[in-house]
């Protein structure tokens, strides 16, 4: 399924490469391959979780990002390193390559560009929230408005996609919660956010993702004119 869009798909728009993975399935990824190429550090915080379920979640989607970058970059997973920014945001050392993963339970996206603040979010629509009091307390009155244009069966579907933009635009400058989600105001066409009207500098620009999988919303942003791509994972055959 294609993107929705919100920005122009010109020769001046930059292609972000926006890949969905599973995060339970062996053969998406085998958990010892993506170990293998794993630094000291990453095996450390693995090791740091309590469940089974949620390590390897973690190994395999840090072993599916190493995987995606060096396939882009031509290189090999396990030399890549990796720094972590003021605000903690990480980049690869020595490359100007942007990049976001985002996970919801066993889903996962990892987003990737030639552009340097780039953030993506995923939300399954079965995680269980309470819409309407995180839409008080982080959403603007035109965004709950909208919301509220669908009916009850499919709010909770317009609530990821405001979420999952105003995370995205978070993610994207590395802020995270440090810029409130009320900060944030979207704009909205034919059922998805499309557009960040606020706030206005730096400018943000925002493309909602229909992913393969219809159980999720996905959103990009990035402080660029952008399009987006959906990529595949690689075969391990």
């Amino acid at each position: 399924m294609p993107p929705v869009p919100s920005e122009s798909e010109n020769e001046s728009s930059i292609a972000i490469e926006v890949t969905p993975f599973s995060l339970d399935e062996e053969s998406v990824l085998p958990l010892a391959l993506a170990r293998s190429w794993l630094s000291e550090e990453e095996l450390e915080r693995a090791a740091a979780f309590r469940f089974e379920v949620h390590r390897d979640r973690y190994v395999r989607g840090r072993g599916m990002m190493r995987a995606l970058l060096a396939r882009r970059l031509g290189g090999d997973p396990g030399s890549l390193a990796f720094a972590l920014g003021e605000k903690g945001k990480p980049s690869l050392v020595g490359v100007q390559t942007g990049f976001n993963l985002s996970h919801s339970e066993g889903r996962a996206v990892l987003a990737i560009g030639p552009v340097e603040h780039l953030g993506v979010d995923i939300e399954g629509y079965d995680r269980r929230v309470d819409h309407a009091g995180l839409a008080r307390r982080c959403f603007r009155d035109s965004e709950i408005a909208w919301m509220e244009r669908f009916t009850p069966d499919e709010r909770h579907l317009a609530f990821f996609r405001i979420w999952t933009s105003k995370e995205a635009r978070m993610k994207a400058t590395g802020e995270g919660f440090q810029l409130a989600p009320q900060r944030i105001e979207l704009e909205f066409a034919d059922g998805f956010a499309v557009r960040c009207l606020e706030p206005v500098d730096p400018p943000a620009h925002l493309v909602a993702v229909k992913l393969p999988d219809e159980g999720a919303a996905c959103a990009v942003v990035a402080l660029a004119p952008i399009h987006v791509v959906l990529g595949e994972v690689p075969s391990w055959g």
